[in-house]
């Protein structure tokens, strides 16, 4: 009896450790995250303009380039060369609350934080790269059960196991020690497709639309305007490591998340940009200019592009000319 209350104990413990060091690296993780620029703002600089806030992942952020090269900071710069242009004196600024890696999921768990807490008159929401990308991190089941939950008989049956900081470790790192001895061929890559449970992508289809619900309908609540973005696309540099089963499951991911944004445009009242559809228009030597060697990232011109997109965007929905109300 005092080694099954000691073992007992002892799996108390662990657990206890495990969420107090999984919520540590959540919680530290997000400060540091964000741009210097964006960090430094304060109220009494920002309460008299026009605010955009643009939160979003990697693309956001401007992965790998300055800050003033980023999409939010050229969008501000072409933002106050029109208003010159048109004999207009507004105001404006351009918060980049964009963070490298993050899903919408992580997006709605900071929204208060760095959307919200700077009381904007539009907001421009982009995610979905990292959402559907195939390969969840450890913690993403976790992050998307705290925010959507599941109502399933199923999910019940597992709420506790599923919540268990324990249970989610050992199981990820039994998957990762079964990859590195599942047999590889020449090249390196695995022969078998790995399971669907391991090819998931990092938040569910049902997680993604929930989170971008939630997302809209708080941004909506709050009076500011909504714009959806679609994701950019990737090039075959971002598949170039995987087998050809995976990349095809790749691109039947983000075509699913695609019409997820889309559909969550129209029910919100939000306005959709389909930021996809216009770098594909560009040829594959011009769609190559735009994105980054690692085939996902942008590029200074890919940016600017993404800038431009929304700039006329904002145009042609009489924004911010005709809504100027600040605070």
């Amino acid at each position: 009896m005092r080694v099954v209350t000691l073992f007992l104990l002892l799996l108390l413990a662990t657990e206890l450790l495990l969420r107090g060091y999984h919520q540590f690296t959540i919680r530290r993780a997000l400060p540091a995250e964000l741009r210097a620029e964006t960090r430094a703002l304060t109220w009494d600089g920002i309460k008299g303009k026009y605010r955009i806030v643009c939160l979003g992942d990697s693309i956001t952020f401007g992965e790998g380039l300055p800050y003033t090269q980023a999409y939010p900071a050229v969008l501000e710069a072409l933002l106050r060369q029109s208003f010159a242009q048109k004999g207009l004196n507004y105001d404006i600024v351009v918060i980049n609350s964009g963070m490298c890696g993050h899903t919408a999921v992580q997006g709605l768990a900071r929204l208060e934080r760095d959307v919200l807490w700077y009381r904007p008159h539009i907001v421009v929401l982009a995610f979905g790269l990292n959402d559907g990308r195939l390969g969840h991190w450890p913690l993403d089941p976790l992050r998307e059960r705290e925010v959507c939950g599941d109502d399933s008989l199923r999910g019940r049956a597992e709420l506790l196991l599923r919540h268990s900081h324990l249970w989610q470790t050992l199981r990820a790192r039994t998957r990762r020690l079964l990859r590195t001895l599942r047999p590889v061929d020449a090249k390196g890559l695995p022969k078998a497709l790995a399971s669907q449970g391991e090819l998931r992508p990092r938040v569910s289809r049902r997680g993604f639309q929930i989170a971008l619900e939630r997302l809209a309908a708080s941004v909506r609540g709050h009076g500011a305007t909504l714009f959806l973005l679609t994701t950019t696309p990737t090039t075959e540099a971002f598949n170039a490591q995987w087998e050809p089963a995976r990349r095809q499951r790749q691109a039947v991911i983000y075509d699913e998340y695609e019409r997820v944004i889309k559909d969550v445009a129209t029910k919100s009242g939000g306005r959709l940009l389909d930021i996809h559809a216009i770098f594909a228009q560009r040829s594959p030597a011009g769609l190559a200019s735009l994105v980054a060697a690692d085939g996902v990232h942008l590029t200074q011109a890919g940016e600017r592009l993404l800038a431009e997109s929304v700039l006329q965007a904002l145009e042609e929905s009489d924004l911010p000319e005709h809504n100027t109300t600040t605070d």
